[in-house]
């Protein structure tokens, strides 16, 4: 990773390599800041129990949510933001519900149940169930259903060496026919990438964008030609 993760030059370099969404990581500090950061804890305390002053004396440059709403429109940039406290999911609802960019944000949480009463509260927004553990498709499709998600997100990348193994083409065409949004986890390797491109989820999360982007347009390009070649044979 070449810049700091949920960092402004991490988002920036994102856009610039080609990205078509960023993942980031929204927790609520004491006094009801949503921040973008990974870890629940800073320092010796967690980060709901630090004011968002206190924060940026300890880390200079942290990012806000407001803040990163407000960019992502000129970026032209969509959204991924993961829930890291529960707490705060329906806070984080309300602000993206608010944003006129709403449209190309996805609100993502392994927490079942926050993700359930944010869509009750905000139905506009869309959210997507993570799942770590590696489940049947028609297990997948039932707690999708269940907390009446918009899709579901598999991080399933430590799951196996070769993780793409772990699902084929019909358990995510399964999950799409139903009309749910299929995300894959974070990869870097290239021969991973390409066996995930191949399986046509909507999105693959990764740190190497450009590489990314490079084999989605390689991808696209040869299943034009295809298509192309099939419809000079009638």
């Amino acid at each position: 990773m070449a810049h700091a993760e949920n960092s402004w030059a991490a988002f920036k370099a994102a856009v610039a390599e080609g990205a078509d969404a960023i993942e980031c990581d929204v927790q609520g500090t004491r006094d009801g800041v949503l921040v973008i950061r990974h870890d629940l804890a800073i320092g010796d305390r967690l980060v709901a129990e630090v004011t968002a002053a206190e924060i940026d004396a300890m880390e200079a440059g942290s990012v806000r949510l407001a803040d990163l709403l407000a960019w992502a429109p000129g970026a032209n940039i969509g959204l991924l933001v993961e829930v890291k406290d529960p707490d705060f999911a329906v806070p984080i609802g309300n602000l993206v519900a608010s944003s006129p960019w709403c449209d190309r944000i996805v609100i993502g949480a392994f927490h079942g149940p926050a993700l359930r009463a944010l869509k009750a509260r905000t139905p506009q927004i869309r959210t997507s169930l993570m799942m770590g553990s590696v489940v049947a498709p028609e297990h997948l499709l039932q707690l999708v259903q269940a907390y009446h998600a918009d899709g579901v997100h598999l991080c399933w990348e430590a799951r196996s060496p070769q993780p793409h193994r772990l699902l084929d083409a019909a358990a995510i065409g399964l999950l799409r026919k139903a009309g749910f949004i299929v995300t894959l986890w974070h990869e870097e390797r290239e021969s991973e990438l390409r066996a995930l491109v191949a399986l046509c989820p909507d999105a693959i999360c990764t740190n190497t964008p450009a590489i990314l982007r490079r084999i989605v347009d390689r991808h696209a390009t040869r299943a034009a030609t295809t298509h192309e070649l099939a419809a000079n044979d009638f």
